[in-house]
Parts: C-alpha cells; structure tokens; sequence
C-alpha cells in the first residue's frame, strides 16, 4: 500500500491520536476512513441542489402558526 505524509496542526493531530485510541483503531485507518468520507461527501449537497426550486412554493413556513391548524 502506497504511503503519505501529511503535516497537520498539533490541535487536530491530538484530537485524531485520541479518537484512535478511544475506537481501538490504528491512526492510519482512522485517517483512512476519515478521508474517504471526505471523498465520498464531495459533491453538491441536498442544499444546493434544491437551491432552484427555493421560494417556488406558497404558504406559511411555520404551519403551527397558521389558524385552524393544531390547538
């Protein structure tokens, strides 16, 4: 497996270190998994990909706050 060095802030790499240990795991999966997570999430959001059709849909927001709704 091919390797590579990374240099992080000492911040995130105490807070790395210590989830390895909670979890029982290897630094290197934890950084492995954490980073395919990252990879798998890029891409547009349901956010932005509703972004369009934001605003084309009329009422109240809030429907308890409409009259004859809920008590």
């Amino acid at each position: 497996m091919p390797s590579v060095t990374i240099k992080l802030p000492a911040p995130l790499d105490k807070k790395l270190r210590a989830a390895a240990r909670r979890r029982g795991e290897s630094l290197s999966l934890l950084t492995r998994r954490a980073l395919e997570r990252e990879i798998m999430t890029d891409g547009p959001d349901f956010a932005a990909l509703a972004s369009k059709q934001r605003g084309m849909f009329r009422g109240p927001t809030d429907l308890s706050t409409r009259k004859g709704y809920g008590g």
